[in-house]
């Protein structure tokens, strides 16, 4: 693979740079070779209750240097998004505190009071009050704007409620699903991390375990995709699936070692 082929590179995480708390083989030799070749990378990922400085903590401990450029949520794309269109202002936000302090440092008010669009992430400290403000505000047909679709997030103890579930408990009281999800596999996530860095699609390659998400955004966006054969997917998965990304790899280790 030619790395000067693309200028932005956007990662999937768990299953394709680590695995767990271990770095996949290859993974920080994939960072350099995208360095020598002039060009830059972004670690996706729809977990919208962190920043990501979270995720800088983490792959630091790894062995990964970087910065909080250089990660991605989609709550970060969500903010890119509305802040890039201009349409609203005033939005009432359900979110962490660290995640609905990067929409008020983006510049937008967050209130309750009498907002212009009301916007749902990944908030692991929901609460009834939040519930019943959103679902009023959601009721009186404000835009609707979520972040991820994921129905639950993996823990070390299993899967808890995330995205999905919170979609569906506000479309059982209120009868909307939300009008526009921003994060993976929706198009948006990516759209958002191409204006974020100044690429056009032709020069975005995404890559990831997962054919559902990380290749099928790909696919939704227009730009050129990689499956990693590294974490969820297997090559009898693939064989199988209809989802059908532009390359494909062992892993890391030997998209450098083909380069």
């Amino acid at each position: 693979m030619d790395f000067r082929r693309y200028k932005l590179y956007l990662l999937d995480m768990d299953g394709t740079f680590y695995l767990g708390n271990q770095l996949l083989p290859g993974a920080l030799d994939f960072i350099d070779k995208v360095n020598s070749a002039g060009g830059t990378y972004s670690f996706l990922t729809n977990n919208s209750s962190k920043t990501g400085d979270e995720y800088v903590k983490k792959l630091g401990r790894l062995g990964l240097k970087t910065s909080t450029q250089h990660v991605f949520t989609s709550g970060d794309a969500t903010i890119e998004l509305l802040r890039h269109e201009g349409q609203w202002k005033r939005l009432y936000v359900v979110a962490t505190p660290p995640v609905l302090k990067q929409f008020v440092e983006a510049g937008f008010e967050v209130t309750s009071d009498r907002p212009e669009a009301v916007v749902l992430t990944y908030d692991t400290t929901l609460d009834y009050e939040k519930i019943s403000t959103f679902a009023l505000l959601v009721r009186s047909g404000l835009p609707y704007i979520a972040s991820h679709p994921d129905f639950n997030c993996p823990t070390p103890e299993g899967p808890i409620p995330d995205m999905g579930a919170f979609i569906a408990m506000f479309e059982a009281s209120t009868g909307r699903r939300p009008d526009r999800i921003v994060g993976k596999p929706n198009a948006d996530f990516i759209q958002a991390a191409m204006l974020r860095f100044g690429v056009k699609p032709e020069e975005t390659l995404m890559i990831g375990d997962r054919l559902y998400t990380d290749i099928q955004v790909g696919i939704n966006a227009g730009v050129d995709s990689a499956l990693v054969l590294s974490g969820e997917t297997t090559q009898d998965m693939l064989d199988e699936s209809e989802v059908r990304p532009t390359h494909v790899f062992d892993g890391l280790k030997s998209m450098v070692k083909e380069s």
